[in-house]
């Protein structure tokens, strides 16, 4: 936690106050979620990064449907929640291992696709190399067959979508939960791997990558993460490649192992193959399934950039709480510092404390609105006491939750010059697959949480009087154009004004900028006028 403690902050305390008042107010009219109560969500963060959401079946794109009106409305990126899963696309009973026939199932997976693209929608892949939800026969055989089987697969699957899905998850959940700490200089990445034997997490790729493996010759157990990025650039080069995983906020443990991972293997593929400027694997997705009781979004007041956010003595679950071991804004910098593109691939906040906690049972449809009065004693069941003294309603949960979401999205826009997309996982509490942990923005009903303006205006909800905007693209450009020879000896003078008066500028928007868009458009003017210079 904290390493330079500092007076709490009284707007936090404040803040958490009237969100807490705001809880007890009665909610807008239940109705469609067209009502038009936030902004689309898409429209909000133009500026900064697109908005997801998943795609669960046919019923998501219905027309004249709350669903539909939903996805419409707020998201401009879209991830098949299944049916663009290995055991999906090929299921383990279109595997002929008699004749080797391969038999795939593209019709779900190609409506869905093309649906999206024809509504203005971009896809992301989810998801090529797996552990789960893939065709046992395909490991089967040993390393070599297992290598050639994913080679055809990848081949099959970026050849099919090529040129309609703009990103793939090409590796997704190689590495073990619970990893606190890693240090690169003394541990190997490779011994964190899901199947490693000391983790008795079953991969089948690593089971089969490891079987007739000739350590001598340089294979490696870790290889089939290497081989599925190859395999990916070569069938679909036109396509962003990602790497994803969940628990990625363990600052120090897990983000650094995987970190680790993907900086050996780009090295490895720049050696291999020198003419491809690209990275191979060029993004680190952060599932974020989280709690509204851990996690926290910031760093502490010695790394973070939103120190007017930060209270480095809060409690976990209170406004402002930070860590620099296992918070979001530290393992992004990581990743980013280390020269990798971020998205937040998968998120949800889950409310109740763990896994198994719910108070009402494992039936979603008690859980059909969170600040339902008639049981907001009932927050807390035998095992299970974590809130108990520190709320006394099951209504103070959703400001809870509205104050993380607000506090993750801040953090999201500091850092949205690094990040492609943020996508939910899940319309709304009920759509998602931690239904009886109220994890989204919207009830079952469609009606907005208070996690909605939350999200849709996190400087409101967070007392902040200035947007959130990340400067540092328009930073490294500016110091571009300092390094340059500015004097009039090298370019034309009308070439050079130009680069002088954006330069101008630029700094004054650093100094005080109105919002992400003006920052942008800061940024395109001055590269734009060092790339127009003329030597003389």
């Amino acid at each position: 936690m904290a390493t330079n403690p500092r007076k709490p902050r009284i707007l936090k305390l404040v803040g958490l106050g009237a969100a807490l008042a705001l809880a007890t107010i009665a909610m807008p009219a239940h109705g469609a979620p067209d009502d038009g109560l936030i902004p689309p969500l898409k429209d909000v963060y133009s500026d900064y990064f697109k908005v997801g959401n998943i795609y669960s079946g046919p019923q998501t794109y219905e027309e004249v449907s709350p669903n539909w009106a939903q996805v419409e409305r707020h998201y401009n990126v879209m991830t098949a929640e299944n049916i663009m899963k290995p055991d999906q696309l090929l299921p383990n009973q279109n595997i002929n291992p008699d004749t080797g026939e391969w038999t795939f199932n593209f019709a779900p997976a190609d409506y869905f696709v093309d649906e999206s693209l024809e509504r203005g929608i971009d896809v992301h892949g989810h998801v090529l190399v797996w552990h789960s939800q893939s065709p046992a026969r395909i490991f089967q055989g040993g390393r070599d067959a297992a290598k050639a089987n994913m080679e055809r697969y990848i081949k099959e699957v970026l050849t099919h979508f090529k040129g309609r899905v703009v990103s793939w998850d090409v590796v997704n959940e190689a590495f073990v939960d619970g990893i606190g700490s890693f240090d690169p200089e003394t541990q190997n990445w490779e011994d964190f791997l899901r199947g490693n034997p000391t983790d008795y997490s079953y991969s089948g790729w690593y089971n089969a990558y490891t079987t007739d493996m000739d350590v001598e010759a340089g294979e490696r157990p870790g290889d089939f993460i290497y081989d599925a990025f190859v395999f990916a650039r070569q069938y679909g080069p036109e396509t962003k490649l990602e790497y994803n995983d969940f628990n990625v906020f363990q600052s120090e443990g897990k983000a650094k192992a995987i970190l680790a991972m993907a900086t050996e293997l780009n090295e490895r593929y720049a050696a291999q193959y020198p003419d491809d400027p690209r990275q191979l694997i060029e993004t680190i997705g952060l599932q974020s399934h989280n709690y509204i009781n851990q996690t926290p979004a910031f760093a502490c007041s010695d790394l973070t950039l939103l120190p007017e956010l930060v209270d480095d003595n809060a409690e976990e679950w209170k406004p402002g709480a930070c860590s620099n071991d296992a918070s979001v804004e530290r393992s992004l910098q990581l990743i980013i510092d280390a020269g990798f593109t971020a998205n937040v691939s998968e998120l949800d906040l889950q409310v109740w404390e763990a896994w198994n906690a719910e108070p009402e049972g494992t039936d979603k449809a008690n859980y059909a609105v969170l600040n339902d009065e008639s049981v907001a004693a009932r927050f807390y069941k035998d095992g299970f006491t974590y809130w108990v003294g520190k709320i006394e309603s099951r209504t103070e949960l959703e400001a809870i939750q509205a104050q993380r979401f607000a506090e993750y999205f801040a953090v999201y826009k500091k850092y949205s010059q690094d990040m492609d997309r943020v996508t939910f996982w899940g319309l709304n509490d009920y759509l998602n697959w931690r239904a009886t942990h109220n994890p989204q923005l919207f009830n079952r009903d469609w009606s907005e949480k208070l996690s909605a303006p939350a999200v849709a205006d996190p400087e409101a909800w967070l007392g902040l009087k200035k947007p959130v905007v990340d400067t540092s693209a328009l930073a490294a450009t500016v110091a571009e154009a300092k390094a340059l020879d500015l004097r009039g000896n090298v370019y034309t003078g009308k070439s050079l004004g130009a680069v002088k008066s954006a330069l101008g500028k630029a700094n004054a928007v650093i100094k005080s900028s109105k919002g992400q868009a003006e920052v942008n458009a800061a940024q395109a003017a001055l590269a734009d006028a060092i790339a127009s210079l003329k030597l003389k």
